[in-house]
């Protein structure tokens, strides 16, 4: 039987039927526990991988569909781009033809510019060396022509030649008569007012006239002296002088305030002017004083024409008027009101001396002391204005370059009576400057008819 035969037999001789059911049995718990509790969880492990397995399958699909998707995404992407790329040059090739056509024409508009402003340049160039040789020949004329005029006009005859010319002249306007010139003494001092300030003070005038119908020159110049110094009260005092100013529906207060103060301190001359300056109206505080000062002026004035001085005080006032008027600083001295008054009325009296009467002193030291913000020379001047007009006329300023004769001044003065309709004063005044005929100033109005203003307006029409 060989060794099959012989392993066979160990076995037959070895088998134990007891070992064998026992060996069975336990081998069959082996499979039970195994079955039991081993197989679940494997097999739940098994079918968790081959979920895995599925699942990952189903990715690697899912990839190499996206890989296709990709590389067709990749393609098309391409083909865009080539075709992109071909619009990009064919837009950039007629940008580049759109912009050398602007280039082109931009710069032929251009050049066309330059071109045109280099023209206008050169007529422009051209037009001022014209202007500019005009304008050198002109004034060489006028130059020459002054020569010639200054060399005629050494001469006085020639000079006064000359003013008989201008006098012709005027004498031929005298048809043309301005109706708008003031012709007394009421309007003197009243042009800055308003209305109701300028009713008011030609009512005080009216009243103060009234009340000196019958008094002499000494109480009339009194009243002058208590109404500057009623001036000087009320500007040192703001209150009673706003108080005094304002318009009320009670005048009658004021009135009682006014004769309360006052009352038997001043003569009644003065205390019914001053009762009719606080029961007017007035448009401001300025114009109450500026009228008080007004006719203190005025009072003064009366006063001179009682004592038969009115033309000799016209004629200081004026002389005093060109004597600030020539010295500025002088002028400007008097008017620095940082400098006390009594100071600054020394002063004029240590310039113009005795020179003046007693009048004129008063008016003047009167100005200075109650300014009110006026210059010196304008105040001055206005008190002549006020003198000429106190005697029915207007003042002629005549300025001219040699003295005028008795006869031309009454010619010039009956000329100018023709032309502004009153009496006309003349005062003159010499100043070589002019070369010849007459410069002349009558309110606000200036007649320029002197040589020496022609040329200078000759001068001024050339081309520029």
């Amino acid at each position: 039987m060989g060794a099959i035969g012989t392993w066979l037999e160990d076995i037959g001789a070895a088998f134990d039927p007891a070992i064998f059911i026992a060996q069975l049995v336990g081998f069959a718990v082996i499979i039970f526990l195994l079955w039991k509790y081993v197989r679940p969880p494997v097999a739940r492990l098994m079918k968790a991988r081959q979920d895995t397995v599925r699942e990952q399958l189903s990715e690697s699909e899912a990839a190499k569909a996206r890989v296709i998707e990709a590389k067709s995404a990749h393609e098309r992407a391409i083909e865009e781009a080539k075709k992109e790329s071909a619009q990009l040059k064919e837009d950039a090739k007629r940008d580049a033809e759109a912009i050398t056509s602007d280039i082109s024409a931009q710069a032929d508009h251009e050049v066309k510019r330059i071109s045109e402003h280099g023209r206008a340049q050169v007529a422009l160039h051209r037009a001022n060396l014209l202007r500019e040789l005009r304008s050198d020949l002109g004034l060489a004329a006028v130059e020459k022509a002054g020569d010639l005029v200054r060399s005629h006009l050494s001469d006085s005859s020639a000079q006064s030649a000359s003013v008989d010319r201008v006098i012709d002249e005027l004498e031929s306007m005298s048809g043309n008569r301005p109706d708008d010139i003031a012709t007394s003494a009421d309007l003197v001092g009243l042009h800055a007012m308003r209305a109701a300030s300028r009713e008011t003070a030609l009512q005080v005038s009216s009243v103060f006239t009234a009340a000196a119908k019958n008094a002499d020159g000494a109480a009339v110049d009194n009243s002058a002296d208590e109404l500057a110094a009623v001036v000087g009260l009320l500007n040192d005092n703001p209150v009673l002088r706003k108080k005094l100013s304002e318009s009320s529906d009670n005048p009658e207060a004021k009135e009682s305030l006014v004769r309360g103060l006052l009352g038997g301190k001043v003569a009644d001359i003065t205390l019914d002017t001053l009762v009719a300056a606080v029961t007017g109206r007035w448009s401001s505080t300025s114009d109450f004083v500026a009228g008080l000062r007004r006719q203190t002026a005025l009072a003064v004035l009366v006063a001179a024409e009682r004592d038969g001085q009115i033309d000799q005080v016209e004629d200081e006032l004026f002389r005093v008027s060109r004597l600030l008027e020539a010295n500025p600083r002088l002028s400007s001295l008097l008017s620095d009101h940082t400098t006390d008054a009594d100071k600054r009325i020394g002063l004029l009296r240590g310039l113009i001396g005795e020179q003046v009467g007693a009048h004129t002193w008063n008016l003047l030291s009167n100005s200075i002391r109650l300014l009110g913000g006026q210059s010196a020379d304008v105040a001055v001047d206005q008190l002549a204005e006020l003198a000429a007009g106190r005697r029915g006329e207007s003042v002629a300023h005549v300025v001219s370059a040699t003295d005028l004769t008795q006869a031309q001044q009454e010619r010039l003065g009956s000329v100018l009576g023709t032309i502004y309709g009153r009496t006309i004063s003349i005062q003159t005044e010499v100043s070589p400057e002019l070369l010849g005929g007459l410069r002349i100033a009558v309110g606000d109005e200036v007649i320029d008819a002197d040589i020496a203003t022609r040329l200078a307006r000759a001068a001024e029409t050339l081309p520029r």
